[in-house]
């Protein structure tokens, strides 16, 4: 439960003060006492100021003791790792509530009386009547406590979605700066000047690819997340210019389970990390192949590949990852999952909807 304390100090007080004000008026005029004599009565603004205090004390013990309620139930929640509904919570509020006004009154009813007026303190039971008024008074607060409650939830809620949208914003720009560096561009164009010398061909196919990368680049820059079957498109053709200039070093296949999920969405150029980092973490064999392939393993997409390391090892956990790993985090509320043993290396991407 999210406190505005100051607004709650703000409503209670003027709810003190109102209720204080009728009570102590009804109290008055059932007595044959006219409205001057009442307002120049001393006792008159006594009772006032012990109505007052009875309310707002009221109003305050039923607003901590559902924050406590509410940090014991979140600490719950960590504990055992998984979340109570909101509905639960909300009658568990209520009753605590209910609880706290029926106690704290009769409580601070006796205390108040003998602060006041000198009353002898005794414990006795709550009369109906009284019971009933308590009731509907707690049953006010608590109506009062949780829309504005919820009504700081959501507005936290819609600052979170800013926060997460713009964090999406900046990892998809740092991806796509990545793909759209001159250092990508000027390789493949060193690949497709010598291509157009040996094989004009290939070289037309080449560039039909490497357009349509830096179409989908530029289309997808405004977007988080994408349908699998484009990232699917969009790696096909990645990797075809990597073989066009490793020379058909990289072994790619893509299991046929794999296309039962072609409308489950990935963060942006997700695959495009993972082929990247296996290139860049593996030796390109002079014969021979790296075996890469992309599957679905307990509910994720998983794209595994065989390790021919390089002689000098780089941290295979890199920036690459770490931002995919946050994306992953930030439209589905999972992370990626790495595997990594002495002769492959795997990444398990969560396949889910998006929840915000």
């Amino acid at each position: 439960m999210v406190v505005n304390w100051r607004r709650h100090i703000t409503l209670s007080t003027a709810f003190a003060v109102v209720s204080s004000l009728i009570v102590t008026y009804f109290y008055f005029t059932n007595r044959d006492i006219g409205i001057g004599e009442m307002l120049s009565s001393g006792r008159y603004w006594k009772n006032v100021v012990f109505s007052f205090l009875l309310s707002i004390l009221i109003y305050g013990a039923n607003l901590v003791a559902n924050t406590l309620l509410c940090l014991v139930l979140d600490k719950r929640d960590v504990k055992v790792g998984v979340p109570l509904s909101r509905k639960f919570r909300n009658v568990a509020y209520f009753i605590n509530g209910l609880f706290t006004s029926i106690v704290s009154y009769y409580i601070l009813l006796n205390l108040l009386l003998w602060l006041f007026f000198g009353v002898p303190i005794k414990w006795e039971s709550l009369q109906i009547s009284n019971f009933l008024s308590v009731t509907v008074i707690s049953l006010f607060i608590l109506l009062v406590v949780f829309v504005l409650s919820y009504h700081d939830q959501l507005r936290l809620l819609e600052i979170k979605n800013k926060e997460m949208e713009i964090a999406l914003q900046k990892s998809q720009i740092e991806s796509m700066k990545e793909q759209l560096s001159p250092h990508f561009l000027f390789n493949n164009l060193n690949v497709l000047i010598s291509t157009i010398q040996e094989d004009p061909v290939k070289a037309e196919q080449f560039a039909r690819s490497f357009s349509k990368i830096y179409r989908y680049v530029l289309e997808k820059l405004d977007h988080t997340s994408c349908a699998l079957s484009d990232e699917l498109a969009f790696i096909k053709d990645y990797v075809y210019l990597l073989n066009v200039r490793y020379d058909n070093a990289i072994d790619f296949e893509i299991s046929d389970e794999v296309e039962k999920y072609v409308d489950i969405p990935l963060p942006t150029l997700s695959l495009q990390i993972l082929i990247e980092n296996v290139v860049k973490h593996n030796t390109i064999p002079s014969e021979g192949k790296i075996k890469v392939l992309l599957k679905i393993e307990e509910g994720g997409l998983v794209l595994w590949n065989e390790r021919c390391a390089k002689p000098k090892q780089v941290d295979s956990a890199g920036v690459g990852l770490q931002n995919l790993s946050k994306r992953s985090q930030l439209l589905f509320k999972q992370e990626i999952e790495i595997r990594d043993s002495e002769d492959s290396f795997s990444v398990r991407i969560p396949l889910t909807q998006i929840s915000y």
